[in-house]
């Protein structure tokens, strides 16, 4: 039985591993040979459609690519964290004051409905073409996805529990972190990963406006320029560094919600 189960047991993650990425990989490798073959076919030149095998090559033959993206997930990141933390505080005092919820809610509406597009200029004018305006356009978009979902989690604390949590003298504070903010993690978190692949837009739009470095300066560049390759190669970083970012928040909020479980049973 012993030898068996040695043999078995670790071939089970390795089966789950290839059921849920082998479909897709398989899928994606279809789509690059037909992809080169049809550009081979055709003869298409590479600045209409590089081929699969051309963008790899620029991909190792840009040594600045690195460079280009730290900085864009340095604004992505600034802009989101200060997004988080506005938004999570301000959320709560919505929550908490009707004069808030009545005031202030509908400007974070409002904001939402302006293009992004259309503020860049104004930031870039009053702030320069450093880093700034970037991060602000980066905490810009992601702010009202965050705004909402974690209102929308504090509200929707079980009843039952606050008023048992007023019948005991709690304090407002005790109330919120003991059973408002736990309940809403699940909403915060779901803000969040929608944010963080929201950052990377906002860094990217604020980097096609005067920028000189960025994943932004160089799809921007790129085009101009008719190097499609070094275009695809930006696109695929930027799809890269998006989905890495919502599994990463994914993994975290499996994490930290598992933890406030175990916090919670008995020992």
């Amino acid at each position: 039985m012993s030898t068996q189960a040695l043999l078995v047991t670790p071939a089970a993650p390795i089966e789950s591993m290839l059921q849920r990425f082998g479909p897709p990989i398989v899928i994606l490798a279809i789509v690059l040979a037909v992809w080169e073959f049809l550009v081979w076919l055709f003869d298409v030149p590479p600045w209409l459609l590089p081929a699969p095998s051309q963008v790899a090559v620029r991909f190792t033959r840009t040594p600045t690519l690195w460079y280009h993206t730290g900085l864009t997930i340095l604004e992505a990141f600034s802009g989101f964290a200060v997004s988080a933390l506005l938004g999570v505080s301000l959320s709560a005092l919505i929550v908490h004051s009707r004069f808030m919820e009545r005031g202030v809610f509908p400007y974070i509406v409002v904001s939402n409905s302006i293009p992004i597009i259309a503020v860049v200029p104004l930031l870039t004018i009053w702030f320069g073409f450093g880093l700034a305006p970037k991060v602000m356009i980066a905490s810009i978009i992601t702010f009202f996805p965050i705004v909402t979902n974690t209102t929308r989690g504090l509200k929707a604390a079980d009843p039952r529990i606050l008023d048992f949590m007023h019948s005991i003298n709690a304090t407002r504070s005790e109330i919120f972190f003991k059973v408002q903010l736990p309940a809403a993690l699940p909403f915060i978190f779901a803000g969040f990963k929608i944010a963080a692949s929201l950052s990377l837009v906002g860094a990217v739009v604020g980097e096609f406006y005067g920028s000189d470095r960025g994943l932004g300066y160089l799809v921007i560049t790129s085009a101009t320029q008719l190097r499609t390759d070094l275009l695809f190669v930006s696109i695929i970083v930027l799809a890269a560094l998006g989905v890495g970012l919502f599994t990463l928040f994914g993994k975290l909020e499996r994490l930290v919600i598992r933890g406030e479980v175990d916090t919670e049973r008995p020992t």
